[in-house]
């Protein structure tokens, strides 16, 4: 028997519209229309009942309009055929494909539940046990769909499906491809796109990776990775700048978790996992190395009564065992040879270098690299590499630093940002010099080095 979802959830029914007309979608053979999820430019999601396997289905049709237009129709024809090839317990299925009227369909597992985006939302913080969980069901999802060499390139919290019986569930292949075709991207969701995905270069495995590291982040601190108020603003923020440090948002998230989360976020995909299979590897030895269990069943529970659902205090656990560690060890090491005491300094001193390192960083931000790689996947126009170019940009003077009215930072700064190419306006504002206001323009691939001191005459 499955559960029923507990009162107050509001995802249910939500958005469901059952008064209607289905149009043609009640003569499919086998299947009985009763509701209306979506009804979109492109297409139109329908909630059923399949009479032939006894079970609820949604159907995603086709619109008329866009199926007499080649593109639509051949990136819906795309998603049928790339979802009909992929079987897993991690992926939403595809049970069955068709063409009514000329209109394309597709029939899909419902999943009742809600997406994660439904729980981020209700909750904000999950418990970090289930943030290894739901990141691990992820992996293998991505590890899956990897292996039958396609990109998914749309991973997102609104296209992760959780079930009451605590499945995790990775869907909507409308944005996938197969890593041989080379026709033009669709554009995903701005804020999980990967920065070469942006800057339309190679787009590879690495980039679904980054996906992940975007929703890893949003569920262990509540808040989105990458967002600011207007689309231009965000792509900058994911090409140009790293999120809030976790250990800010959650300073009880475990060192190996931010680790992992930073090395999938990376802005070089060379830099990433290797493939999500490492990943997964890395968060079971994580969950292992803490005592973790967790599983389908704790998920479960937490969505049927998440205000009784006990996490497990990860940070404790730290603690006892850095103890215990620790303790063992000036037990077992009175002395030092003078080979370990060798080793320790240079250490020390490469730490030094390291923290200094860090510092300047601190002080005056990361130098963003421009980056590099031939294109072989174009993304259409607005977002290819030649309409990118470079700022290495050093303010001198204390103050706030505004590139076309977006904050990227306070004085003194230097960063080396990717910019779109044309003008730009970048303000200093000083709180007793005023502002400060300097017009550049940004050529294709060019690097516009600019330093502004509001000290000097």
């Amino acid at each position: 028997m499955s559960r029923t979802p507990r009162s107050g959830w509001g995802y249910r029914d939500a958005g469901f519209n059952t008064n209607r007309n289905s149009g043609n979608m009640d003569r499919i053979d086998g299947y009985q229309i009763f509701a209306e999820l979506k009804n979109g430019p492109v297409t139109t999601v329908f909630k059923a009942f399949d009479t032939r396997r006894n079970q609820v289905v949604l159907i995603k049709l086709l619109q008329a309009e866009a199926a007499i237009k080649e593109h639509w129709r051949a990136q819906f024809m795309q998603e049928s055929r790339i979802s009909a090839q992929l079987n897993h317990p991690n992926l939403r299925r595809t049970l069955h494909t068709g063409t009514l009227a000329d209109q394309p369909y597709i029939v899909l597992e419902y999943v009742e539940g809600p997406t994660l985006a439904e729980l981020i939302k209700q909750h904000k913080k999950l418990p970090i046990d289930l943030c290894i969980y739901i990141a691990k069901e992820l992996a293998r999802a991505i590890a899956a769909v990897h292996r039958s060499k396609v990109l998914h390139r749309d991973i997102k919290p609104q296209n992760i499906f959780l079930s009451m019986s605590g499945a995790v569930k990775l869907g909507d292949l409308g944005s996938a491809h197969e890593l041989a075709d080379v026709s033009p991207l669709t554009i995903g969701t701005p804020a999980y796109m990967s920065p070469e995905y942006i800057l339309g270069q190679e787009v590879g495995e690495s980039s679904d990776l980054f996906s992940l590291g975007a929703v890893l982040y949003e569920i262990l601190t509540g808040e989105v990775a990458f967002v600011n108020r207007t689309l231009a603003s965000t792509l900058l923020h994911v090409v140009n700048w790293d999120p809030v440090p976790i250990s800010k948002l959650r300073p009880e998230t475990p060192a190996e978790l931010v680790i992992t989360c930073q090395k999938l976020l990376a802005k070089k995909s060379a830099e990433r996992y290797g493939n999500a299979k490492v990943v997964l590897d890395d968060l079971s030895f994580l969950g292992r190395s803490y005592g973790l269990s967790t599983n389908q069943r704790d998920l479960a529970q937490f969505l049927e009564s998440p205000e009784t659902y006990e996490g497990i205090d990860l940070k404790a656990v730290a603690q006892r065992d850095a103890a215990r560690i620790a303790g063992s060890r000036l037990q077992r090491i009175p002395t030092l040879s003078w080979g370990v005491a060798a080793i320790l300094s240079a250490s020390m001193f490469l730490a030094g270098v390291l923290f200094i390192k860090g510092l300047k960083e601190y002080f005056y931000g990361p130098l963003v690299k421009p980056p590099s790689g031939s294109v072989t996947a174009p993304l259409p126009r607005a977002f290819t590499s030649a309409n990118w170019g470079y700022l290495d940009l050093h303010v001198g003077s204390e103050g706030e630093v505004l590139i076309d009215g977006e904050t990227i930072g306070d004085g003194p700064m230097r960063a080396l940002l990717t910019l779109p190419v044309g003008p730009h306006e970048i303000d200093i504002n000083d709180p007793f010099e005023g502002v400060k206001r300097k017009n550049i323009t940004i050529n294709s691939g060019d690097t516009l080095r600019l330093r502004i001191d509001l000290n000097e005459p």
